[in-house]
């Protein structure tokens, strides 16, 4: 994973117009993987990084002070009734978090009003591989394997199993760049890697 949140940061520079400091917005943020990388490839950024579970955010906490990383605002957020003003952001991320929305077109909506005109959105997320085997050998594992390792070896079996429901109700990689596309971004791109099993949708804010 640290390799796909790297090429997602990557493709966030490619495609945005950086200052010489970046504002960024992690969304859904958890414990901020992410927002580190960000502030690793543009050590000049400022990032604002929101989360609506306060135990990541406590977490989070911990570690941008044991790594003395003060350019990172840590706040509560709600990714679909963002607290920020229109045009605050050069870029917005999102990593592994999509999946946990209520409504896609509402945060979308949200992400392009905070974006400045010409900002850059990079959403990394699972994805459901196509070529064979992959695809074969990944429905297994995802709907047969991993939950019963999990119970087996941490005793919880429910949260694996939410992990394989929520991507089959994911919108596929086509799906999603129209959702994206329809909230008024343009230039929507999408990779995939490791066989297709996590995709990077990319976009930015017209003019």
């Amino acid at each position: 994973d640290h390799a796909w949140r790297r090429r997602a940061i990557q493709v966030l520079r490619s495609r945005m117009s950086v200052p010489s400091t970046p504002l960024i917005l992690d969304v859904a943020c958890g414990t901020g993987d992410l927002a580190f990388e960000s502030l690793r490839q543009m050590p000049d950024a400022f990032v604002t990084a929101i989360d609506l579970a306060e135990p990541m955010l406590v977490l989070l906490r911990k570690k941008a002070a044991a790594k003395g990383e003060s350019e990172i605002v840590i706040e509560r957020g709600d990714a679909e009734a963002l607290q920020f003003a229109d045009g605050s952001f050069d870029g917005v991320t999102i990593g592994f978090g999509t999946r946990n929305f209520t409504s896609l077109p509402t945060a979308f909506r949200e992400i392009h009003r905070v974006l400045k005109p010409g900002g850059v959105f990079v959403n990394l997320e699972l994805a459901r591989p196509r070529p064979f085997p992959m695809k074969q050998l990944y429905r297994f594992y995802f709907d047969w394997m991993l939950p019963r390792l999990a119970k087996t070896f941490a005793g919880d079996e429910s949260a694996y199993r939410y992990l394989p429901d929520s991507l089959r109700k994911f919108p596929d990689l086509e799906e999603l760049a129209r959702l994206i596309a329809e909230t008024g971004f343009r230039d929507v791109k999408f990779e995939t890697r490791t066989a297709g099993i996590v995709a990077i949708h990319s976009a930015i804010r017209g003019l």
